[in-house]
């Protein structure tokens, strides 16, 4: 099957904070999961609960092994550094996963809160 995505999809386990677009003020509204997932489009993560198509939500991605200098992002070799980059998205696409007992949630970026 060919695959016709935008961006190449990265397979990392990163830790990640989502919730409402309210979370922007007030971040105890966050819940904590990890990505299955990322590409420059969008994140596939897994949420408890179901999150609705069309609905925007804040992303707080932690990605390890890179950090921010000057307005780019640069790789470093401390694996405990790591860079917090916050976005807004769209669900997409929800999956309920029986086995796993959560949701598989497709997000694609619309904007990057600085």
């Amino acid at each position: 099957m060919l695959d016709t995505r935008k961006y190449k999809r990265l397979s990392k386990e990163y830790h990640i904070e989502y919730g409402p677009i309210s979370a922007l003020f007030s971040e105890n509204n966050l819940k904590s999961t990890r990505v299955k997932n990322v590409s420059g489009g969008g994140v596939l993560f897994g949420a408890d609960e179901e999150l609705l198509p069309g609905s925007q939500i804040i992303l707080s991605i932690h990605v390890t092994g890179w950090r921010q200098a000057d307005g780019t992002f640069i790789p470093v070799v401390d694996s405990k550094s790591e860079l917090c980059l916050k976005a807004i998205a769209e669900i997409v696409r929800v999956e309920h996963d029986p086995e796993l007992g959560y949701y598989r949630t497709g997000a694609r970026f619309v904007g990057r809160v600085h």
